[in-house]
């Protein structure tokens, strides 16, 4: 009886989960036929099912329902909507107690007659304006066919077969590390090929009994978009595309939560009401579609509706007036920057909290949930036409083809599905450059972001002789992007296992696998990779972004003039024209370098030179001549090219030496000069400030005086004079400097100051005022105080 029991059980929960849709289908169509009958059939099983196993309670539920399904079949009665929800309430409560029979816990029955009473009553005639509250319509299954033959069996029975292949495998390719390391025997070759033939047979053929069709999935979406629909007064036209597409049943499992929170948000975020639907000219009834599909090792589920999408203004201003976004940082976010927002916990653009959303918990958690599978999820957002949502999931997480590869002297698994094309860095079709400190690879004329997996993981990078490979991989938003690693040593089938929590905590890990050297490796997450290195995406589409460049224009995106040049080292970079005073070629026997420092000589002036760059292969250097309010520098180039307008705030802000960022012009991906950085590494000696008046020099014969203390005044800025003039002649700005023997000559100076230097480093008691005449410091600082 026990076994009988258990049967019953498992065949109504899922007659259950696929009749849900099929009431629903049937309200928005009575006519048919075909759905009401897979209806009755139903309840008159439960009804006849109960009998002999003494369940009372289900024989009076389905018995009620059957009867006023008869009614409807015989032409008596009409499916009214309070009708169906009767309906679906004994579905409902059938569904209940099913459950409180499997775990054995007692289950009320005070509603049992309600239910009953709400189930014979004719539906109310004021309510067919109700019938078009909700309508749902689904695709119509095909011709059925003849019953497959099946036999039931306990999950964890299917399980343990799962892990037993998954050893079988393991112990496969320690075989065949043992084989390959013993001199070939032709003979052993072919049996270990042919077990290992079978061993795959049978992997696939126990995978094939933990697949389950995706819609499964589906089976309560039309319930739920029809009870949601008639809540808030919607009218929402629902189709199903792809549940016949299989996956695994833990990967169903998983995806369930997601996608019931998703199509949630789309009824009561997207989907506008009919009376607002109907003031932006569309149709009255909105719809939802939910497409699944296989692509690769991979199942495409894409939710997508006609409502009105995300307000990325209305996230930002939600997000600043919460404190999490400061209005600098809104300013320079790009559309996707914004739209992202929609995943931060506790943000929600409701009016007011419901039973259904206003929390801002949800799309957060559905991410995480995702993304701990293996999965992306990636948003199509088009305000005031819609949204499509696309969740990306492995097909199974219990055996993959992956390759191996080394880096930092260690061995890591990857998917073989997430891996696009591998070169080596030595090929032609390959050039990797740098870009704002960044690395870019350009591989056959399509660029990609790079990173070396060494540096994503902490790990130094080794020293080898031969060329390392790059692995263009895809990323979480279907952008690919290179990684480079010291080789791929290998590609073999992988049994994943979970990785220990603080391993996953990392997010660049999906797990870990043993695989033919029977060493554990750790399983790289390509999602996870691209999250950590922070890589931006990188398209070269020319024409896409001269688009994202006239509407940064139009939305009040402030735009500066700038040069585009060539450095004499090949980069192409940007400039703001108005720091350029001028552009003019220089004799190349001009530039000179000194105490580590090049300068030019213009003017009868020497000017420090911004980069550095002293020799030229050329007679004629292109420079810039560029000026702040107070000093000058020279900028030499290979060439100019033209005058751009580029944004004021780079489109990609990384702050690296001379440079403040990545600005993209026409396609082009140019560093920026920060023009901060450049004065501020000018030298000292060309920040002097040019001072008025002059130093009267007492002793003009002295040759310490004329040889060494006047050229120190005149590379200071000061004007010098040799021998002291009349009082006529002197100016109160002037500084007269003498030394012990001439102060009586200084003193006869009058309307001017005096400083008295020394030749002994120490003064000769607590009344000499007197500079030690070494002490440039306090010299200077002597003519300063005295001018003053």
């Amino acid at each position: 009886m026990d076994e009988l029991l258990q049967e019953f059980i498992s065949e109504t929960q899922e007659t259950l989960e696929a009749l849900a849709g099929e009431v629903v289908a049937w309200e928005a169509d009575p006519s048919d036929r075909d759905r009401l009958d897979a209806i009755s059939r139903f309840f008159h099983t439960v009804k006849g099912s109960c009998g002999f196993l003494n369940l009372p309670r289900f024989e009076r539920l389905s018995h009620a329902a059957e009867d006023v399904l008869s009614e409807i079949r015989a032409g008596n009665r009409r499916p009214d909507p309070a009708t169906v929800s009767a309906v679906l309430g004994i579905m409902d409560r059938i569904g209940e107690l099913t459950e409180a029979v499997a775990i054995g816990a007692a289950l009320p029955s005070e509603n049992d007659d309600f239910l009953i009473s709400a189930l014979s009553a004719q539906g109310s005639e004021a309510e067919p304006a109700a019938v078009q509250a909700a309508p749902v319509g689904v695709g119509r299954p095909a011709a059925a066919q003849s019953v497959p033959r099946t036999i039931r069996l306990p999950l964890s029975l299917i399980d343990q077969l799962m892990n037993g292949v998954s050893d079988m495998v393991l112990a496969r390719n320690e075989l065949s590390r043992k084989l390959r390391e013993r001199s070939a025997d032709p003979e052993l070759d072919n049996v270990f090929e042919r077990l290992s033939t079978c061993v795959a047979d049978m992997r696939d053929v126990i995978s094939k009994t933990r697949m389950q069709r995706v819609d499964r999935l589906f089976a309560a979406i039309p319930r739920m978009v029809r009870d949601l629909g008639r809540e808030l007064g919607k009218r929402i036209d629902l189709s199903l595309e792809g549940g016949d597409v299989e996956m695994d049943r833990e990967m169903v499992e998983m995806v369930v939560d997601p996608l019931t929170h998703i199509v949630r948000n789309s009824i009561d975020h997207g989907i506008e009401t009919p009376e607002k639907r109907r003031a932006a000219g569309k149709p009255e009834t909105g719809r939802l579609r939910l497409e699944a599909r296989q692509s690769g090792n991979q199942i495409v589920i894409a939710i997508a509706d006609d409502g009105a999408g995300i307000d990325t203004a209305r996230l930002v201003d939600k997000a600043i007036a919460d404190g999490r976004l400061t209005p600098d940082a809104a300013a320079r976010m790009s559309e996707q920057d914004r739209l992202d927002l929609i995943f931060h916990a506790g943000l929600s653009t409701a009016a007011k909290v419901t039973a259904i959303s206003g929390r801002g918990v949800g799309m957060d958690v559905v991410r995480a949930n995702v993304e701990r599978i293996g999965g992306v999820i990636a948003l199509d957002n088009q305000p005031g036409q819609g949204l499509c949502i696309t969740l990306r999931v492995p097909l199974t997480l219990t055996i993959i083809p992956g390759l191996i590869v080394r880096a930092g002297g260690q061995h890591f698994a990857i998917p073989r599905a997430a891996v696009v094309e591998i070169l080596h860095d030595n090929n032609e079709t390959l050039h990797v450059s740098e870009v704002g400190g960044a690395k870019i690879a350009t591989i056959r004329a399509v660029r990609h972001s790079m990173v070396d997996l060494e540096d994503v993981l902490g790990m130094a990078k080794p020293v080898q002789q031969g060329p390392r490979a790059i692995m263009v991989v895809r990323s979480a938003t279907g952008v690919p992007f290179a990684m480079g690693v010291s080789a791929v040593d290998n590609h073999e089938e992988l049994v994943i296992r979970p990785a220990s929590p603080l391993v996953m905590a990392t997010g660049v890990y999906a797990g870990m696998t043993l695989p033919d050297n029977g060493k554990p490796m750790l399983l790289l997450d390509a999602a996870g990779l691209a999250n950590a290195a922070r890589l931006p995406n990188i398209i070269d589409d020319r024409a896409a972004r001269q688009q994202e460049e006239q509407a940064d224009a139009q939305t009040g995106v402030e735009m500066v003039a700038a040069l585009r040049f060539e450095e004499l080292s090949g980069e192409r970079r940007l400039l703001k024209l108005s720091l350029i005073e001028r552009v003019e070629d220089i004799d190349a026997n001009l530039f000179g370098r000194s105490g580590g420092r090049a300068f030019v000589r213009l003017d009868g002036r020497l000017v420090p030179v911004a980069n550095g760059l002293s020799q030229f292969d050329r007679d004629k250097v292109s420079a810039l001549r560029l000026r702040d309010d107070r000093r000058e520098a020279c900028y030499p180039v290979a060439a100019v090219l033209d005058i751009v307008q580029m944004p004021a705030v780079p489109d990609m802000v990384a702050m690296h030496g001379m440079l403040s960022g990545v600005a993209v012009i026409e396609g082009e991906h140019l560093e920026v000069i920060n023009p901060f950085a450049l004065f501020a590494a000018l030298p000292e000696e060309a920040m002097v400030e040019r001072v008025r008046g002059r130093c009267l020099l007492a002793d003009s014969n002295d040759g310490w005086t004329r040889e060494i203390l006047a050229p120190l005044l005149r590379q200071a800025g000061h004007e010098v004079l040799l021998g002291l003039p009349g009082d006529a002649l002197v100016d109160p700005d002037d500084v007269v400097l003498c030394t012990e023997a001439d102060a009586a000559q200084a003193a006869e100076i009058m309307g001017c100051r005096v400083v008295h230097l020394r030749a002994s480093p120490r003064p000769t008691g607590p009344q000499d005022g007197s500079i030690y005449r070494y002490d440039q410091d306090a010299l200077m600082a002597a003519i300063a105080g005295r001018r003053g």
